[in-house]
């Protein structure tokens, strides 16, 4: 298993094991990971694409409105919406 697809499957499990109250600072992590990972090439972008998708319908789903607007900005101004 490589080291991108090790590292998204950690953090899928955390997420969806995690209380809801702390799933944004999930989401951030994310974010940081992408953000830095992207340089380097796209293995991350890849893994992250096919958990991210049920992580933020979940946050809009479940989450209040502050985390809604915090899931909906880190989409539409960042590297989870590229």
């Amino acid at each position: 298993m490589n080291k991108a697809r090790q590292v998204v499957e950690t953090w899928d499990r955390q997420f969806h094991c995690s209380p809801r109250d702390q799933r944004l600072a999930f989401l951030y992590l994310a974010n940081d990971i992408l953000q830095n990972s992207r340089q380097k090439g796209s293995e991350f972008v890849g893994e992250f694409w096919k958990v991210l998708p049920d992580a933020l319908r979940d946050v809009n789903e479940h989450g209040d409105d502050f985390g809604r607007n915090v899931a909906q900005r880190l989409v539409f101004s960042s590297n989870l919406a590229s």
